[in-house]
């Protein structure tokens, strides 16, 4: 039988059935993490049927996972297209993360099927009208007095809290202000991060201008993947703990926060030049600075094979942003 221990499930012997017994006994408990773990467990292990899949949906869907349960749904709707259970659930979802032009589309392909139940296509037709006017609807005076403030403020700190609060909103009526605030040169970078995470959550699809430190590019957030984004700061990252975290732990993980914060704040960015050895000598002579450490410029530089001009100007850039940090 499936037993757990630390949040992971050891397995045994013909413990498949087993899982998926003890998954639905959960679901039937509404226990949805505890299902969800088994029926991963089943997925796993080779079972795709189409009452486990079903079963991890309703868990994501109840536990707030809305992009697995998003597509989960989508694809078992795909299979089953008159099942009106999944119908209702799949755009009760849609509706509930305010993606209403989606929903609508989905309302309007199953209303075109013959075999829709009386009872389920009043029901449907009503979901259209309430989406149809959620679409339409003027522009949320508390949404639209958020981002005015976040353009006007020239507190940073008022500015990611602002941010932090429009992540409880419906953002599509207010996204030329955020895109404005994006394009500005002036603004906040750290902020700009924040508030282009905010936009990839929340799915924007069309194309926003983001200007730091004299660089510009345009990129469609939903497309965003942070970890391919980011996968040069974190293969440096790796380097970082090789070569640091033997002779020094408290120094790499100066380093690393360093390393990090750079990294988050110029985002979507990649750091430029990709010099891993040009950025760990730069890391590397930041961190003993900060931990009181006095360490000659040519050594760390030598250390690490490159000029000290090199390391000197990615010491520029990283105190630039260090200095943007902690203010």
């Amino acid at each position: 039988m499936g037993s757990e221990k630390k949040g992971k499930i050891i397995m045994f012997p013909q413990t498949k059935e087993r899982l998926i017994e003890e998954a639905f006994m959960a679901l039937e408990a509404k226990r949805y993490k505890e299902a969800f773990r088994f029926l991963r467990a089943a997925e796993q292990l080779g079972d795709s049927s189409f009452p486990v899949r079903l079963g991890l949906a309703v868990c994501c869907y109840e536990l707030g996972e809305h992009d697995e349960a998003e597509w989960r749904l989508a694809a078992l709707l795909e299979e089953q297209p008159d099942n009106s259970e999944l119908l209702q659930m799949y755009i009760a979802l849609l509706l509930q993360t305010n993606r209403y032009s989606e929903a609508e589309a989905a309302i309007r392909a199953a209303l075109q099927r013959p075999s829709l139940s009386v009872s389920l296509r009043g029901q449907l037709r009503q979901l259209l009208r309430f989406s149809e006017k959620m679409s339409a609807r003027p522009l949320p005076p508390a949404e639209w007095k958020q981002a005015k403030r976040l353009l006007e403020s020239g507190d940073i700190a008022e500015q990611m809290q602002l941010i932090k609060q429009l992540e409880k909103e419906e953002i599509s009526p207010v996204l030329p202000l955020l895109k404005q605030y994006l394009r500005e040169p002036d603004k906040s970078p750290m902020a700009k991060t924040m508030l282009l995470r905010l936009l990839t959550v929340k799915r924007v699809d069309e194309a926003v201008t983001v200007e730091k430190f004299g660089r510009r590019i345009d990129v469609v957030p939903s497309a965003l993947n942070e970890q391919t984004e980011t996968e040069f700061a974190s293969m440096l990252l790796r380097l970082l703990e090789q070569r640091l975290s033997a002779d020094s732990p408290s120094l790499y993980e100066t380093a690393a926060e360093i390393w990090l914060r750079y990294a988050y704040i110029l985002y979507p960015f990649p750091p430029e030049p990709a010099n891993a050895e040009a950025w760990m000598a730069a890391l590397h002579w930041m961190a003993s600075r900060f931990q009181g450490i006095d360490v000659e410029t040519n050594d760390v530089a030598a250390r690490y094979g490159v000029t000290e001009a090199e390391m000197a100007e990615l010491c520029k850039k990283l105190h630039e942003v260090e200095k943007l940090s902690f203010l």
